[in-house]
């Protein structure tokens, strides 16, 4: 064979990469008020909460009754009857700024959900309300609160706003009041969807009373939702700091402070920094709450997530088992939240390459999302490109193409053309047909990803490693080496940095660039990559992994290329021996190292 490489005789496998929906492949789940939703580059909702399970509106018997009419609404979710209830026309004008029959299709297709998720954020920003109120000062503002109260019971939220800036135009309050009424309007700019005004007034809160953790946290909020996250963190840390001081280090509220902040470190890849916060928040409600609490649950995933994200899996996989159990017990077994949870076992499964125990999960997930929020929603086109990916695996590319296809047009719907979530469906789609040879179909695709990517989260993002990995991948298909290198080692270099250099995605990016060498005939720098990668999955992975399969084919195709064919034999045999138990004896990749293996023993004859 001399030093030529040739495809159809030494199959290498290089890794694309495809990106599960959710943060690596999971959904975080938070805090039950599910306060501002946050939309991850994967497509999963994370959410970020003020602070501990509230009695909301303790007092406020109009708003409670109005609550309890709209949540009726929800349960029968009756297009005809809602004409007849005034709480929730109301609630919706709030929302969507028309009435429910001006509504177009799309919305229409999320919208029970997205009220639910809205209704809940308008409970925790009635609690705080409450809180506000304790404690004002002028005789002016307390005079104005009834007004505020009718306002805000009818979801009036630009009328207040318009009390409140009539206030401050009219009356000198002290500093404490006025700076009251700047959360209070931050809030309603909030709750009409109008983040930057939001922004700007909870700023003046948090500058004004800098010790208040109401103040910092909802700060904090807003510039997460914006993607400010070296500017949320003080904050974060700074709220935490003043709870654990006036409530001791036990409290709930602390728990959720500890939670909000590991979720804006998971966001920004610093897993390692969660963990130990998602450890604390999960003893601390534990203790609390008890054992099979539905926050208890989130703590579990939250936790299992980060250790995922890590490598980890013999650690996550029981948290996650334990957490679809508490969701089941106590939302029933068709609840979206068990809906999410099944996902985020499914896909810890496939990572580990269990895929006849995965599918069955993400089939369940899928069924659940489809019946409660309509075939258009988000999140089922999160659970559809988790099911395209593992068909995909299995090596099912005519199955897989369609699920890609339809959740790549739901999401561009629903979250605009230049979303993170988007440029992850883009990604798995070019990943499909760069398989199947349809290259000039796939770089566009992938290199609108990495745009996406680059500006959505920074050039030094593990989702921007991916975007670099896979559009590397396919310009070595086509030849262009030096092209890819310098992509390559860019991805490497990012992962090493944010995962650790023995995360099993590091050992992807070792395995990618040691085959552009090695097809560089660069044979003495790609070997120590390839063994060093082969090390870290054996170890991550276990060493029957279809993963570690890989790594051992292609070290032994370098090998064999070389004419060391005694050393690559038992490489060969012990890929295609674990190959052909974890995929089957036609699938592609047993196939290949089959022909590869009896090649070689054709050369030793």
């Amino acid at each position: 064979m001399g030093n030529s490489f040739n495809v159809s005789r030494i199959g290498l496998l290089v890794i694309a990469i495809t990106s599960f929906d959710s943060p690596a492949g999971l959904s975080v789940t938070s805090q039950k008020a599910k306060a501002p939703v946050v939309t991850t580059a994967s497509g999963s909702k994370t959410t970020a909460i003020t602070g501990g399970v509230v009695n909301y509106a303790e007092g406020n018997i109009t708003f409670n009754n109005n609550v309890a009419d709209i949540e009726k609404a929800f349960k029968k979710r009756d297009w005809e009857e809602t004409k007849d209830n005034p709480a929730f026309r109301k609630f919706v004008r709030s929302r969507y700024g028309k009435d429910v029959e001006q509504l177009k299709t799309y919305t229409k297709a999320t919208f029970w959900e997205d009220l639910i998720v809205y209704l809940d954020e308008v409970k925790v920003k009635e609690a705080d309300y409450q809180k506000i109120r304790q404690g004002i000062v002028s005789e002016e503002l307390k005079e104005l609160i009834p007004k505020i109260d009718q306002a805000r019971n009818d979801f009036n939220y630009p009328e207040v706003n318009r009390l409140l800036q009539e206030f401050e135009d009219h009356h000198q309050a002290t500093l404490h009041d006025i700076t009251k009424t700047y959360y209070l309007r931050a809030q309603n700019y909030e709750l009409q969807i109008n983040y930057p005004a939001a922004e700007r007034y909870y700023k003046k809160a948090a500058v004004n009373e800098d010790d208040n953790p109401l103040y910092l946290n909802a700060y904090a909020i807003l510039l997460w939702k914006a993607g400010k996250y070296a500017e949320a963190e003080p904050l974060y840390r700074r709220a935490l700091a003043i709870w654990e001081k006036a409530l001791g280090p036990d409290h709930p509220d602390v728990a959720t402070s500890l939670n909000n902040l590991g979720l804006l470190l998971q966001a920004q890849g610093k897993y390692a920094e969660a963990e130990p916060l998602y450890r604390r928040a999960l003893a601390i409600r534990e203790k609390a709450l008890g054992p099979v609490h539905p926050d208890v649950a989130n703590s579990l995933n939250n936790l299992a997530n980060s250790l995922y994200n890590q490598g980890k899996y013999a650690e996550a996989e029981p948290l996650y088992r334990q957490a679809v159990e508490i969701y089941k017990k106590a939302y029933g077994p068709d609840h979206p939240d068990v809906a999410t949870s099944l996902n985020n076992l499914a896909v810890l499964l496939q990572t580990q390459g269990k895929y006849a125990e995965a599918e069955p999960l993400y089939r369940r997930a899928l069924a659940i999302k489809e019946k409660a929020l309509g075939s258009d929603h988000p999140d089922v086109a999160a659970s559809l490109n988790n099911l395209a990916g593992l068909l995909q695996a299995q090596g099912k590319y005519a199955e897989a193409e369609p699920l890609y296809r339809r959740a790549l047009a739901i999401k561009e719907k629903a979250l605009g053309p230049d979303h993170p979530s988007v440029a992850n469906s883009l990604n798995n789609l070019a990943v499909l047909l760069k398989t199947q040879g349809k290259y000039v179909e796939a770089e566009p695709l992938y290199r609108r990803a990495l745009a996406i990517d680059e500006k959505s989260y920074g050039k030094g993002h593990p989702d921007v490693a991916t975007s670099l990995n896979n559009l590397a991948l396919l310009l070595v298909n086509q030849g262009k080496y030096a092209e890819a290198e310098p992509l390559y080692r860019r991805s490497l270099a990012i992962k090493e940095k944010t995962l650790g250099p023995d995360h099993p995605d590091v050992a992807a990016s070792l395995n990618n660039l040691a085959g552009l060498l090695y097809n560089q005939g660069k044979y003495a720098e790609a070997e120590p990559l390839y063994r060093r990668s082969l090390a870290i999955r054996e170890k991550a992975l276990g060493p029957n992994h279809p993963d570690v399969a890989t790594d051992l084919n292609n070290l032994a195709a370098l090998l064999d290329t070389q004419g060391k064919y005694v050393e690559a034999e038992p490489l060969y045999r012990r890929s295609l021996a674990i190959r052909e138990k974890a995929l089957g004896p036609e699938h592609p990749y047993t196939i290949m190292t089959r022909n590869n293996l009896n090649t070689l023993l054709k050369k030793m004859q």
